[in-house]
C-alpha cells in the first residue's frame, strides 16, 4: 500500500415512489431514476472485483534528488459479510487482498466497510469515511464527498507527512454512457471527479469510474507536492513543467479492473 491507512465513502438524496389509487382512478407514478443508479454501487456478499494497480511513489533522495519508485500490485476487493452499526445501518465488510504477481496467492491486507441506502453510498477505509455517491444523480450533481474528514488531516506517504484532502470537490462528469475499461466494454458507466486542484506546490487529482452491476472499475489519483516553483526566483518553466517531473513527494496511482463476478 502507498499510505498507512488505505484509501473512501458516501450517502445520498433520495428518490421516492409516489402513488395514489382508487377504484375509478389510474395510478400515477413518480420515479426519480435513483433505483436504477444503485447498480453503480452493488453490494452482495461474495461479490469480488480484481484490479491491477500501477503506482509511482515520489520521495526525497540523497543530495536533494527525487527518488521515483514504480510498482505493480494485484488487488481483490471481496464483499465478505454484513453487520449493523450503532444506528442500525446495514454495513458490508470489504476485504482487501493483495499479491505481487498474478501467480501468487492472495494475502488479506485490510478490512473496510461499505453501505448504501436510498439516498447515498459510502465507504470506510481505516476509519476514514467517504461519501462516494448521492442518489439520484445527473450530469450536474456535486457534493462534499469528504465531509467526515478533516481537510488538514495528515497521512504518511513513503515516510513523508502530507495533507492529501485539501480542495476536494466531487462532481459527476458523465453518467449512463458506454466505456471501454481495460479488457472490458461496459454499456453503462458513471465518471466522477473527486478532486482536480492544481497550484504551484500541490497537485490533487482523483477520478473514478463505476460500471452498472460491477462497481468501481477504474481509478486515477495524483497526490503530489513540489517546492520546484517555491524558490526566491521561480524557474521560467515553473507553471508549464509537468507534475510527473517536478513532483518531489507523493504518488500517482492507476487502478484498472481485470476480473469480477
Amino acid at each position: 500500500m502507498l499510505f498507512k491507512y488505505s484509501n473512501t465513502a458516501g450517502w445520498i438524496l433520495f428518490s421516492a415512489l409516489l402513488y395514489t389509487a382508487c377504484s375509478d382512478r389510474q395510478t400515477a407514478i413518480y420515479d426519480s431514476g435513483a433505483a436504477e443508479q444503485y447498480a453503480y454501487f452493488p453490494l452482495k456478499v461474495g461479490k469480488y472485483i480484481d484490479y491491477q494497480v500501477d503506482s509511482i511513489v515520489y520521495d526525497f533522495g540523497p543530495g536533494g534528488n527525487t527518488v521515483r519508485d514504480s510498482s505493480t500490485t494485484f488487488v481483490r476487493e471481496l464483499v465478505g459479510d454484513t453487520l449493523r452499526d450503532q444506528t442500525g445501518l446495514l454495513l458490508y465488510t470489504i476485504e482487501r487482498y493483495e499479491r505481487p504477481a498474478a501467480n501468487q496467492p492472495w494475502e488479506l491486507r485490510s478490512i473496510g466497510t461499505a453501505a448504501r441506502n436510498s439516498s447515498q453510498a459510502s465507504r470506510t477505509e481505516n476509519n476514514l469515511r467517504f461519501l462516494k455517491l448521492l442518489f439520484p444523480m445527473d450530469r450536474r450533481s456535486e457534493w462534499d464527498g469528504n465531509l467526515w474528514i478533516d481537510i488538514d488531516r495528515e497521512i504518511e506517504i513513503a515516510g513523508e507527512r502530507m495533507r492529501p484532502f485539501s480542495n476536494w470537490h466531487y462532481e459527476v462528469d458523465s453518467i449512463d454512457i458506454q466505456a471501454n475499461v481495460g479488457a472490458f466494454a461496459f454499456d453503462s458507466t458513471l465518471l466522477v471527479t473527486e478532486a482536480d486542484d492544481n497550484n504551484i506546490i500541490e497537485r490533487r487529482l482523483s477520478r473514478v469510474r463505476y460500471a452498472k452491476n460491477v462497481g468501481l472499475v477504474w481509478r486515477e489519483q495524483w497526490i503530489l507536492d513540489s517546492q520546484y516553483c517555491n524558490q526566491s526566483i521561480p524557474p521560467p518553466d515553473c507553471e508549464t513543467r509537468p507534475w510527473e517531473i517536478k513532483a518531489e513527494r507523493g504518488y500517482i496511482l492507476r487502478q484498472v479492473v481485470t476480473a469480477f463476478n
